[in-house]
């Protein structure tokens, strides 16, 4: 019975040990933010473009998949296709570098 309650009393140490070390790495990990202000070649921008293309031609064939074998009507594939193709001309607007969204208030209750 000792021998039990030592092994328990170790699990529990060493889980309060490993939680405490995932939280600081986790800190530190939100402490370190990317550069503020980053812009691509226009090399880089065309081959982020291509990649992006080739990406949004295999995600419109998808739903034409799903309309054809009847998991989508035809109207709301429609919609999801012309969504994504905004979502491609916005990103080339923005040189395909993603808008970096803060998370400041993430745990706060927004009720």
């Amino acid at each position: 019975m000792k021998k039990v309650k030592v092994n328990i009393i170790g699990m529990l140490i060493a889980a309060a040990v490993i939680s405490l070390t995932g939280t600081a790495e986790a800190v530190e990990k939100q402490q370190q933010q990317p550069p503020a202000n980053v812009t691509l070649t226009e090399q880089q921008k065309k081959e982020i473009e291509q990649l992006e293309a080739d990406i949004l031609k295999k995600r419109k064939d998808v739903i034409s998949k799903y309309v054809e074998y009847g998991v989508l009507p035809k109207e709301k594939g429609d919609h999801i296709k012309n969504h994504m193709v905004q979502h491609f001309e916005m990103m080339k607007q923005n040189g395909f570098v993603p808008k970096r969204h803060s998370h400041q208030h993430k745990f706060e209750k927004r009720h």
